[in-house]
């Protein structure tokens, strides 16, 4: 300790020359005071230390031990001052360089401060400019709106020069409607303003004028084209097109003048229908004609008596131009010229003076009826756009004459008519017409042809009434004198139902079948009637046959079994009478004697044979079979005109008359007709009569 105490000259000198006031302040450790009175407090806690405790175990001296390690501290404190010595100048300069890192961080401070202060500044300023743009933005949407509105407003209510110019100075036409669609978008948005607002009153004036200069434009063009409809020989339809291509410009009319639109429906409405009803009715008695100029009349039924109409001057029958009463020849191809181009007055007259039954004068005015209805329909329904209800309501106001006088005329027809072929021949025409409309969805003509039908049928079922009453009430007794042939009764009968029927093809009339069912009935009672007049049974079968024969044939041409399976039943049953009744003078005797041994056989009775007999029939075929065979013939050549009849009874007769022959034949071979002494003698063969019989059959 006391070396350290005694400082040599030469660490004098060296702490003279380094004897530098450093002022290092925190940084200096040197310069800390300590507090020793601390130091006793913190003995008690020093004596439990590790390395205390370990000297005191050793039995070291304390005091001895506290030197050496306050030398050791001065020699660890010598050493750190020699470093901080050492480094003094390094200390120095790091000390400089703080302070001036002080000074710069201090002007770091300063600015950072200012700058700070700044962005506060800035930050103000642009939430200024933010608000300040929010409201310029929320002031731009306004008068945008506003300019939109105002724009849209002044838009709609000024008037260009273009717009004026087109309206006084155009015809009507594409660019005057053009025009009119801008003029009518102008009212409609002044008519939903206030009066009051100062732009509308300041341009209402100018509106007004212009509405008014096309209206008369318009209703000038409309009445100038309805009005050219009534000079002869123009075409209707080409005006209507016309008015179609303006139907915009009308649309403006009803739109903004009701009145000038009811003055123009309503001249359309009484030109139209003059025109219409003038044409039909030139065109109807153009056509009226070429009718036929006899018709059938009162005396013109079944039941009257066969006689001719003849000419005044002349014993010649007048019937040149006088329609079928009772058959239909050629009148049905009617039916299927039901779209052809209606018939032309003129045209047809300088074609040889021909005459025309009256379904075709009627097919003609009904198409063309049909034609002018459609186009008539179809175009009051676009151009004064109207639909359902009010397009027919439209429609009859137009065409409600000419339909009245086609209906008066076909009432008047059907009253005085006795044509009942004529009358369903209409009626099918009607309906054809009535389903085309449908198909093409034009209904405004079922009315008027559900009318004619309502007129044609009661008259049809009168006619037919009287016809079948004039069959009831004839008397055979006043007729001429009887004949086998057919009548002409049922001759008229088997015509006038097979054209009825064939009429009925692909559609069924209840008026039709239920008048022939009657008419029927009252025939075929008749037939009787007239078949009781003749004095033998005989001719009163082929007057049966031949009549039945005549009407079945009528019926097969015409294609309806069904009619005809009652007469088939009865010519059946009429046939079979008729060979019995041919056979029974020729081979009776042998007929009776095998009908009654048969029956005795089947009743298991016993039979008594008479020789005699037997061979006398036996003898008698022998003796007679060719010249039956030939005679009859004969009998069914003269009474049956028919090939095809006449050859199914002639080979009936025929084969019923073998049939007989075989049946005994197998009589004489029962064992009851075996003679005791010889045998049957003149028996003739099979086959002799059969070879005999092909002879015979090339005959029909």
């Amino acid at each position: 300790m006391a070396e350290t105490e005694v400082a040599s000259p030469t660490e004098e000198t060296s702490q003279q020359d380094f004897d530098i006031d450093l002022n290092l302040g925190n940084l200096d450790l040197t310069s800390q005071d300590f507090d020793f009175d601390e130091v006793g407090g913190h003995i008690q806690e020093n004596l439990e230390d590790e390395t205390v405790k370990e000297a005191l175990q050793k039995g070291l001296d304390l005091r001895v031990y506290a030197r050496q390690i306050e030398e050791d501290l001065m020699k660890v404190e010598q050493e750190s001052l020699d470093d901080y010595i050492a480094e003094a100048v390094n200390m120095a300069a790091l000390h400089s360089a703080i302070q001036e890192c002080d000074f710069t961080l201090q002007q770091m401070e300063n600015l950072l401060g200012t700058f700070q202060a700044d962005l506060g500044n800035i930050s103000e300023e642009i939430q200024n400019l933010q608000d300040q743009s929010l409201s310029m933005n929320q002031k731009l949407k306004n008068r945008k709106v506003v300019q939109e509105r105002v724009g849209a407003h002044v838009q709609a209510l000024s008037i260009s020069p273009d717009l004026v110019d087109a309206i006084c100075n155009e015809q009507v036409g594409d660019k005057f409607q053009e025009a009119l669609g801008e003029l009518h978008t102008k009212l409609t948005f002044a008519g939903g303003l206030s009066p009051d607002v100062k732009s509308i009153t300041d341009v209402s004036v100018d509106l007004e004028k212009l509405k008014m200069k096309a209206v008369t434009k318009i209703r000038e063009s409309c009445m100038q084209k309805i009005g050219a409809m009534k000079k002869p020989m123009s075409n209707p339809q080409l005006q209507q097109n016309a008015l179609l291509k303006q139907k915009p410009s009308f649309e403006f009319v009803v739109k903004h003048h009701r009145q000038i639109a009811a003055e123009i429906r309503d001249e359309y409405i009484d030109t139209m229908g003059k025109v219409q009803l003038t044409y039909f009715k030139t065109y109807l008695a153009r056509l009226l004609k070429l009718q036929y100029e006899e018709v059938p009349d009162k005396d013109d039924l079944l039941g009257t008596e066969d006689t001719v109409k003849r000419g005044f001057f002349s014993s010649k029958p007048s019937l040149k131009s006088r329609s079928t009463t009772f058959t239909i020849g050629d009148r049905g191809k009617v039916l299927q010229e039901l779209e052809s181009p209606i018939l032309v007055p003129l045209a047809v007259k300088e074609r040889d003076d021909i005459r025309l039954p009256y379904e075709r004068i009627f097919r003609s005015f009904q198409y063309a009826l049909l034609d002018n209805c459609a186009r008539e329909f179809l175009f009051c329904s676009e151009f004064f756009s109207v639909k359902d209800a009010r397009a027919y309501e439209f429609f009859k106001t137009v065409m409600g004459k000419t339909l009245a006088l086609l209906q008066k005329h076909i009432e008047t027809y059907v009253q005085t008519t006795y044509d009942s072929i004529s009358l369903v021949l209409c009626a099918r025409i009607c309906s054809a017409y009535e389903d085309i409309m449908n198909k093409k969805n034009i209904p405004c003509l079922q009315p008027y042809f559900e009318s004619c039908l309502e007129m044609i049928w009661p008259r049809f079922t009168t006619i037919i009434n009287l016809n079948t009453e004039s069959v009831k009430l004839t008397d055979p007794q006043k007729l001429a004198a009887a004949d086998t042939r057919p009548h002409y009764i049922v001759r008229r009968y088997a015509e006038y139902s097979g054209a009825l029927l064939s009429l009925q093809e692909g559609k069924v009339y209840e008026q039709v079948t239920t008048g022939l069912d009657q008419l029927r009935e009252e025939v075929e009672n008749f037939i009787l009637r007239m078949a009781a007049e003749f004095p033998g049974r005989k001719e009163q079968l082929i007057f049966l046959i031949n009549n039945y024969d005549m009407m079945l044939s009528v019926y097969q041409e015409h294609l309806h079994a069904t009619q005809g399976e009652a007469i088939r039943i009865h010519l059946k049953v009429k046939t079979q009478e008729f060979v019995e009744e041919e056979l029974s003078p020729h081979i009776g005797g042998l007929m009776a004697f095998v009908k009654q041994t048969e029956l005795q056989l089947k009743r298991s009775e016993t039979i008594n044979v008479d020789p005699k007999r037997v061979q006398a029939l036996i003898s008698g075929f022998a003796k007679d079979w060719k010249v039956a065979i030939a005679s009859m013939n004969e009998d069914v050549m003269r009474a049956f005109t028919n090939f095809k009849n006449g050859t199914v009874i002639i080979e009936s007769i025929l084969t019923q008359f073998v049939d007989y022959y075989d049946r005994f034949l197998a009589l004489l071979k029962l064992p009851a007709f075996k003679r005791t002494t010889g045998t049957w003698t003149d028996l003739v063969g099979q086959h002799n009569i059969i070879v005999e019989i092909k002879k015979h059959r090339t005959t029909f």
